[in-house]
């Protein structure tokens, strides 16, 4: 006799788990797609942003202006006081051009303080007060400045010019008095220099405040 033989279906389901991961598996690439985009436009705003910021940055905290010399002059043998005080600066190197129609100067003694001494041009030179300084080209060879209008102001690397300050009555300049000039411009740090005047002017005229 044959024994009795039952058979038994198997249920497959094993094609359907497998779609649904394949759908999942999707849709977290579509939105791993989307994150990445929105990183990488992100990255690429912060990126624009941090250079600019660096290079203001760099502007604000490099000084672009270097004096080289300071001269005052006295009106006469017998005179304590300057009747013009001679700043000859030029652009540090590396450095942007600077706008001296932009620089704001600030001179004092020990009583008395000018600030917002503001560019004039040098047909101005013969009713130079006390809050404005005219500019002299020393060494200009790309002709970036003219120091007869307002329309060209700038001085870049190789220029050298001579910045006049007529004190007039506002400041006196005693013997062995302390004096500061600020230089500051639109852009960089603010050059300051702390000098004295000379024990005794004796008969020069022009004395040499720094270096």
């Amino acid at each position: 006799m044959k024994a009795n033989v039952k058979l038994h279906m198997k249920k497959d389901d094993r094609a359907q788990v497998g779609i649904g991961t394949l759908i999942i598996f999707i849709a977290m690439v579509l939105i791993a797609a989307v994150a990445a985009s929105v990183l990488i436009q992100t990255s690429g705003v912060l990126q624009q942003k941090a250079q600019a910021t660096g290079k203001q940055t760099v502007q604000e905290v490099s000084s672009n202006l270097a004096i080289a010399q300071i001269v005052g002059a006295r009106s006469g043998a017998t005179s304590n006081d300057f009747e013009h005080i001679n700043v000859t600066i030029k652009v540090m190197a590396g450095s942007e051009g600077v706008d001296l129609g932009q620089v704001k100067m600030t001179l004092q003694n020990e009583t008395v303080r000018l600030e917002g001494i503001v560019y004039t041009t040098s047909a101005s030179a013969a009713t130079l007060t006390s809050k404005q300084f005219y500019v002299v080209e020393m060494r200009d060879d790309d002709n970036s400045l003219d120091a007869s209008t307002t329309n060209r102001t700038v001085i870049n690397g190789g220029d050298l010019v001579n910045i006049v300050l007529k004190p007039g009555t506002d400041l006196t300049f005693a013997p062995r008095e302390p004096l500061r000039l600020e230089v500051m411009p639109e852009f960089g740090a603010i050059v300051v220099n702390d000098m004295i005047t000379p024990s005794t002017y004796g008969v020069k005229i022009n004395i040499v405040l720094f270096p």
